[in-house]
């Protein structure tokens, strides 16, 4: 195996690139999305900006720190220390979430704005498709790493016999949205910088964007999180009406009756892993066929990066016994 295609740009398909490049391998990664990360977003509007998806990480496992320790001398990762939680290390991209995808996809050859509709197999290899057609390159193997009902779709448009089994597992694993609000305030708001609100109610988080390292505090930024439960029955609803909900239930949190300077909503579909499939990754050895994502192992950023490390050692592997 030289050629391979990673569908999805978030933190599975980054771990795989970063893996697969260093091993010599000939990567090119697809993503329907402007900019790689996936949740590791960081949204720029007007003057200010808003990690308006995962909010920080945290470390447990050897690999994870070993990758943490690399984005550390890269200076793209610091530590933050949010005032309003314990003082359990926590880490942040910088001057953004999203600047860590960059420095895992150096060296692959990166396809944005590429939604990829489906995919299947000829005497060449794998070939890849988009609403415009058949893209000309062929693959050794595809690893797709998007989340699992978007995931599931691609599969079921897929002829080949070896995908059966990727799309029966697919609906083992079960997501909860988030409905989250960006807001700036010209002055500083008398609030701790992170709220985590009782359960039940419309917020699940709040925090002081602004309070993480190399942000520009001149303006209070902040990023509120609804909670699953809330987010659900507003799913459908229009950034535009979602906002003054939000904005309500945030001020009276915080006691604040200030007017915000910019406020924007942003719907995520597939924000949290509530069932995760308990496996690590999915690999066909015969059809070099992958799957990798958070929701093999869990919601958290490090459960996404494990997964991709497992499918990217069994590709190696396979190539090596090869």
């Amino acid at each position: 195996m030289r050629d391979i295609a990673v569908v999805g740009a978030g933190m599975a398909g980054c771990t795989l690139a970063r893996r697969l490049v260093d091993a010599g391998l000939n990567v090119q990664v697809f993503d329907k999305g402007r900019a790689a990360g996936g949740r590791l977003a960081t949204r720029r509007a007007d003057r200010f900006q808003f990690d308006h998806g995962v909010q920080y990480m945290t470390v447990r496992g050897e690999a994870m720190a070993a990758q943490l320790a690399d984005w550390r001398r890269a200076g793209v990762a610091a530590a933050w220390a949010p005032v309003g939680l314990d003082a359990s290390p926590r880490w942040v991209g910088v001057p953004g979430m999203n600047a860590i995808a960059p420095r895992m996809l150096w060296g692959a050859e990166l396809h944005m704005e590429t939604a990829i509709t489906g995919f299947g197999r000829d005497h060449l290899g794998w070939w890849l498709e988009t609403a415009q057609g058949r893209l000309p390159a062929c693959f050794d193997a595809v690893l797709v790493t998007l989340p699992a009902p978007q995931a599931a779709a691609l599969f079921g448009r897929c002829t080949e016999v070896d995908v059966a089994a990727f799309a029966d597992a697919m609906p083992r694993i079960r997501y909860a949205p988030c409905w989250a609000l960006m807001l700036s305030f010209d002055t500083r708001l008398d609030a701790a910088d992170c709220l985590r609100p009782a359960a039940g109610g419309v917020l699940g988080w709040a925090a002081r964007d602004s309070s993480k390292p190399q942000r520009d505090s001149a303006h209070d930024c902040w990023v509120i999180h609804a909670s699953p439960q809330w987010s659900q029955e507003h799913l459908e609803l229009s950034a535009e009406q979602v906002q003054p909900l939000l904005l309500e239930a945030f001020l009276s949190a915080v006691g604040a009756t200030s007017a915000p300077s910019m406020c924007r909503a942003h719907r995520w579909r597939f924000a949290r892993v509530v069932e995760a499939l308990g496996r690590d990754c999915l690999w066909d050895a015969q059809s070099k066929l992958g799957y990798a994502s958070d929701g093999c192992l869990g919601e958290r950023v490090e459960d996404a990066f494990n997964s991709a490390r497992a499918l990217a050692d069994r590709v190696l592997q396979d190539g090596a016994e090869a």
